[in-house]
């Protein structure tokens, strides 16, 4: 049974016990949830779509992309046995697409990263980890020459240069006196 919502009081139930409300105020929704469930093993399968729901909203959309970095399936120098969090199956494909935003909301892992939201990974540009975003579990390495390959791309990006500059190579972008 999924969440039934009354339009006429606001009320949000599930399974006939009160969860939540809608409010209109001054021009704006807000929506309060209250959720207890028991699931058993399965219990992240329904948080995770709830997840994804909430990020479809406009407010939790990622900026958009200013530079895309591909590497390939072979780029991987190490992989580790952890736990990744899927909320289907995991499907193999050829490439990793990194996005990078210049103003990220989050810094984790690190200042300077990539998203791949097909597969759901972070990579690190700085020390060539990728992360599971759901675990947040390191699952992964680049290879040096990828990562190398992907600082190079980054550092001839006028707007990610001075963070290569600042985090990678450890240098200013002061200008010298004349």
């Amino acid at each position: 049974m999924s969440l039934q919502f009354d339009p006429r009081t606001g009320k949000i139930t599930y399974r006939g016990k009160e969860v939540g409300e809608h409010i209109f105020k001054d021009g704006r929704s807000t929506v309060r949830l209250d959720i207890e469930y028991e699931g058993g093993d399965d219990w992240i399968v329904p948080l995770s779509w709830f997840a994804h729901g909430l990020s479809m909203l406009p407010e939790n959309k990622p900026a958009p992309a200013l530079l895309t970095v591909k590497t390939s399936e072979d780029s991987i120098a190490e992989e580790f046995d952890v736990v990744r969090y899927l909320t289907e199956k995991q499907v193999k494909r050829g490439n990793y697409i990194w996005i990078f935003h210049k103003t990220d909301a989050d810094n984790w892992p690190s200042l300077l990263h990539g998203h791949d939201y097909d597969k759901g990974l972070k990579l690190d540009a700085i020390t060539g980890n990728i992360y599971d975003v759901g675990t947040r579990e390191r699952c992964k390495t680049l290879k040096a020459k990828d990562l190398q390959d992907v600082q190079a791309e980054l550092r001839a990006s006028k707007d990610f240069k001075e963070a290569v500059a600042t985090l990678i190579d450890k240098t200013t972008t002061a200008t010298e006196p004349a």
